[in-house]
């Protein structure tokens, strides 16, 4: 078995316990690194760190954002394989065993992803890696499917932040994450360069835990639209998508998830993020079309059913999957 470090940033300790308690039950041994991203919760986290002595807290003094937090975790890890879990998840005993077991260097399998249940509707898979299409518009691949859908599911292009085993080495041989994404997208832009690396991705069915979807930020909040706008516009002008041929694609799609936030959300959020990230985004990458074929496998219809009826299910959840303020700094 390989050596294992896994990076975990946090905005809380409360947030973070439950998930550092399933880690500690593990089966495999790891090395777990807690980046604590500008928490005001001094004296909890100490109290954390004291209970699982074990456990290593990278603290920063404000909120980085996601991507910068696991790279500057990734910097302190002495595992061949990097696992990133978020800091709403509970994983089973046997997760980080299966996950990592499912990465072979010699393979060049450089990536693999968990499996994460609904944490309202456990039969339910929230996400199983990520699946992209020719604009790059990702969706969480078997997201809404039954459990009994992994039996017979193929590997998707890569895997979600939430729940992600990727070689050491391969993560800093492309760079680790594009810290110009604060948080959302950076997983799809890190596969992506994975990708043109030469690795590939496996899918770790017996990798499970569960997931609070938008525990963090709120599902439908300014915020959260504005940071996945930010995330879908810069990754549009790094690779190269827009062009004459794919533009009315990416027209159909942003307008489609803009209208849908505007009716349902109430805020344009999501369309100032997608300008900014736009304009943000620097020196351009041509249109990975060597690699796009490996995430093809659901039309756009279906992909913006799937989007739907998550977020009526988020409707539908009892207060448990509120926001944390803390998220806001």
């Amino acid at each position: 078995m390989p050596t294992v470090t896994v990076v975990v940033p946090t905005l809380a300790a409360t947030r973070a316990e439950r998930l550092v308690q399933s880690l500690a039950a593990q089966t495999a041994s790891h090395q777990l690194i807690l980046v604590d991203n500008g928490s005001p919760q001094d004296a909890r986290m100490r109290d954390l760190r004291n209970r699982h002595p074990a456990l290593e807290v990278l603290r920063l003094a404000e909120n980085a954002g996601y991507s910068r937090a696991v790279n500057l975790g990734a910097r302190r890890a002495e595992g061949d394989v990097l696992v990133l879990v978020n800091d709403d998840c509970e994983l089973e005993p046997s997760f980080i065993g299966a996950l990592t077991a499912a990465v072979d260097a010699g393979a060049g399998v450089t990536m693999a992803a968990g499996v994460m249940r609904d944490a309202r509707w456990p039969d339910l898979i929230e996400t199983a890696g990520i699946q992209i299409d020719s604009t790059l518009f990702a969706f969480d691949y078997l997201n809404g499917e039954p459990l009994s859908a992994l039996a017979a599911a193929s590997a998707p292009f890569g895997p979600s932040a939430a729940a992600a085993a990727i070689l050491c080495d391969a993560f800093r041989d492309v760079g680790g994450f594009d810290e110009a994404l604060f948080a959302y997208q950076e997983d799809v832009d890190l596969a992506v360069r994975l990708r043109i690396a030469g690795g590939s991705c496996s899918l770790a069915a017996d990798a499970l835990g569960t997931h609070e979807h938008s525990a963090t930020l709120g599902a439908g909040s300014p915020r959260k639209d504005y940071l996945m706008g930010f995330g879908r516009g810069y990754v549009l002008r790094k690779w190269s998508v827009v062009t004459p041929r794919r533009l009315p694609g990416v027209l159909l799609r942003e307008s489609t998830i803009c209208a849908g936030q505007a009716l349902v959300d109430r805020n344009l959020a999501g369309l100032r993020g997608r300008l900014r990230g736009f304009r943000a985004s620097g020196a351009q990458r041509p249109y990975p079309s060597a690699v796009i074929s490996f995430g093809r496998g659901e039309n756009l219809g279906k992909a913006l059913w799937r989007r739907a009826r998550r977020r009526a299910r988020l409707r539908r959840r009892a207060p448990r999957g509120a926001a944390d303020p803390a998220a806001e700094a």
